[in-house]
């Protein structure tokens, strides 16, 4: 009953609001869910991660994600300024599967909302939950400090439940990332991002010409 009520409020939502009014109304669940973490602060990368593993984060709170620390980013001085993290499994996906056997598809509005957010937000939906999960990370990063710099979260790369991916090639340039490697990570996980302090002078950026 309740995954029958979820198709019908994002058709419904849809075409009331618009797919506009609708990528809006997730971003505000986002920020919303964001707020109600709170802030958290760390002496430095080792004890954010075993937070992370340990699930006392606000990014826990997605599901099992991992802290791919042989993947460091690193700044102009080769200090380690960021991670890239994967998530195992998209905390969506059983809802989706749910409806997709009770209710044979999710709505149309699922993929047109996707379809609108990577033309006017960032090319790196793969379905309408992106934009709770995207925004919900960018408020996240920004109520969490490392070392006492603030984070930023940068989408990478994401999987959607029919094989479907999106790879964020402005992202990975400015980290000096490899697009088919990190492409690669998607065979294990659903949703790959970087974590990175903010306003760090990246050692692998490629600058716009």
């Amino acid at each position: 009953m309740l995954d029958v009520a979820l198709v019908s409020l994002i058709q419904d939502m849809s075409e009331k609001a618009g797919v506009e009014g609708t990528i809006q109304y997730w971003t505000r669940v986002g920020e919303s869910l964001a707020k109600r973490m709170g802030k958290e602060a760390y002496i430095g990368w080792p004890s954010f991660n075993v937070a992370l593993r340990e699930g006392r984060t606000a990014f826990s709170i997605e599901g099992e994600v991992s802290a791919l620390t042989d993947l460091a980013i690193t700044d102009e001085d080769g200090d380690v300024v960021g991670y890239i993290y994967a998530l195992k499994r998209c905390v969506f996906q059983p809802t989706t599967l749910r409806i997709r056997y009770s209710v044979g598809e999710l709505p149309k509005a699922d993929q047109d909302v996707a379809r609108e957010y990577n033309n006017s937000v960032r090319d790196t939906a793969v379905c309408n939950f992106c934009v709770i999960h995207q925004k919900f990370r960018e408020e996240v990063a920004g109520n969490i400090t490392v070392a006492e710099q603030a984070l930023e979260c940068m989408q990478l790369a994401n999987r959607g439940f029919i094989g479907e991916t999106k790879i964020a090639e402005n992202a990975l340039k400015k980290i000096g990332m490899n697009p088919e490697y990190v492409r690669s990570l998607l065979r294990n996980y659903s949703c790959v991002y970087a974590l990175l302090m903010r306003g760090a002078r990246l050692k692998g950026e490629v600058k716009d010409k």
